[in-house]
């Protein structure tokens, strides 16, 4: 199982927290973007995405993720994620992400089923089970949300779909064991809130 370390929660500023992630064992920076209108929650201003030494897995949870998908093709991410609950056509947005030559994905709200991805699914490199409340670090997880995982999983075996399943929200020490047959996870608080980013890990056993 793969790791992406969140920092939207971190007891640093955002040049060390980076600095202190690129000296672990993590596989992906990942980056939440939030505009006050998909959430109420707006993100700061980010300065100091370029110096990350892992690759961006960005999620987008906002109203208008055309208007920051090429910002994040500057800063070479590699895969962009949307919410599947979006007016917007997905399609378009999907298509365009993958000609700017990034991965694309879709993310499920803790009451979305996944349904809502199966239109799209041939074409999805990542599929985002968020289980909490998106927009906001440090939330207990809504462990009937990990039901998705098998659901996702039956659906990829049966179509012969490609996509990465992915898990993120209130993932810790404690509740890593409950994720069974997910391919990468998403941490935050529980790493970014420590001293020792490695240690803390390393206390995952991925």
């Amino acid at each position: 199982m793969k790791l992406a370390v969140s920092i939207l929660v971190t007891d640093y500023d955002e040049e060390e927290t980076i600095a202190r992630i690129n000296e672990t064992t993590a596989d992906y920076l990942h980056v939440d973007v939030t505009d006050g209108s998909f959430v109420s929650q707006r993100t700061p201003q980010r300065d100091f995405l370029h110096t990350s030494k892992k690759p961006l897995n960005v999620h987008l949870m906002v109203s208008r993720p055309f208007d920051y998908i090429s910002m994040f093709k500057e800063l070479q991410a590699e895969s962009i994620t949307i919410q599947a609950e979006l007016e917007d056509d997905l399609n378009s947005l999907l298509d365009y992400i993958h000609e700017l030559g990034m991965k694309c994905g879709l993310a499920l709200c803790p009451k979305t089923s996944v349904s809502a991805v199966e239109e799209y699914a041939n074409k999805l490199d990542e599929v985002l089970i968020l289980s909490v409340t998106p927009g906001v670090g440090g939330q207990k997880m809504i462990e009937s949300t990990l039901d998705k995982i098998e659901e996702l999983e039956n659906l990829r075996e049966k179509e012969g779909y490609q996509f990465k399943i992915f898990v993120d929200g209130g993932v810790n020490g404690e509740t890593i064991g409950k994720i069974r047959g997910a391919d990468a996870v998403i941490v935050g608080s529980f790493i970014c809130k420590s001293e020792d980013y490695q240690a803390q890990i390393d206390k995952l056993g991925l």
